[in-house]
């Protein structure tokens, strides 16, 4: 039989499939984080380990090919150190791409369309005859509007503003004071400039919550974060000149959790595109290996 690997890295776990040449799965390995950004030596060791647990059970087959996505890839200064380790230790022909591309991949199934993603951060992807574009992805400091940290971020600025023109505190804002521990929001800065992203997302749950009681400011901020990464999407479209029937796929827990985001994102994509079509449903990325993979064999 033979068969190929698809790698997701991300940022806490690496996930390596074996797939047929149906894509029907058969293998799996996993092991720790494969962002390269994080620690590059420790993400190829992690790499590497699951590959080869997904191998094991397919000694006496043929892998054909490994395809390879990993966060931060496109931030790498060096690509060198982990193409020669994958070269010395299988020997097999491989690409590495982005995260975000496998992603694409696997929702669209190998085919044209755009993607968006907002979890921690946001991006669009977007692949259309040949060409592919993106909008967003900067990170938290130049970007990532409509993620859960632009999300979170939003209640935390709010509640310096109550404090500075002495507004009553907001239910939101005594619940977020409560979970940290506080009593004032003037001890807030020793959260936020300590805080990783994802702690500082971890709040977006209570916004939601509040939004769902009918909270003003917390259904505002997810209306808006829906609008952000609609925005992100028309731009994706427009510059791969797409003028309908454009198929949205959408991943990341904020798009796909959050109904608030999910219609507001839909609403402005139908009012620019009225024509597009939407995958709602979740995939592994690793499936996305596969399609990409089969262009490369079939070449």
């Amino acid at each position: 039989m033979r068969y190929i690997i698809g790698v997701d890295g991300g940022g806490t776990k690496t996930e390596a499939v074996a797939y047929d040449l149906d894509g029907n799965k058969i293998s799996e390995g996993k092991s720790g984080y494969g962002n390269l950004l994080i620690n590059e030596k420790q993400a190829i060791i992690n790499i590497i380990q699951a590959i080869k647990q997904c191998s094991i059970p397919l000694q006496n087959e043929e892998c054909l090919f490994i395809c390879l996505g990993l966060a931060g890839y496109g931030g790498v200064e060096d690509p060198q150190n982990i193409e020669s380790e994958l070269k010395k230790t299988f020997g097999i022909p491989f690409i590495i791409v982005n995260d975000g591309m496998i992603a694409h991949a696997a929702l669209l199934k190998g085919k044209d369309g755009v993607l968006t993603i907002s979890g921690t951060g946001s991006v669009s992807i977007g692949v259309h005859n040949g060409n592919e574009k993106m909008a967003g992805g900067w990170g938290h400091i130049l970007g990532d509007e409509g993620s859960g940290y632009w999300i979170a971020l939003q209640a935390f600025m709010n509640m310096t503003k109550e404090e500075d023109e002495g507004i009553p505190y907001s239910h939101l804002t005594r619940v977020v004071l409560t979970e940290l521990g506080y009593c004032s929001v003037t001890e807030l800065k020793k959260f936020i400039y300590s805080a990783t992203k994802a702690e500082i997302s971890a709040f977006v749950p209570y916004i939601v919550q509040q939004a769902e009681s009918g909270d003003e400011f917390s259904e505002n901020v997810l209306i808006q974060a829906g609008s952000h990464l609609a925005r992100s999407t028309l731009t994706v479209c427009q510059k791969l000149n797409y003028r309908k029937n454009v198929t949205v796929a959408i991943k990341g827990s904020v798009l796909t959790n959050i109904p608030m985001v999910q219609n507001s994102f839909i609403k402005q994509v139908k009012s620019a595109l009225p024509e597009a079509t939407f995958i709602l449903e979740d995939v592994s990325s690793t499936l996305g290996c596969y399609y990409l993979s089969m262009k490369y064999i079939s070449k």
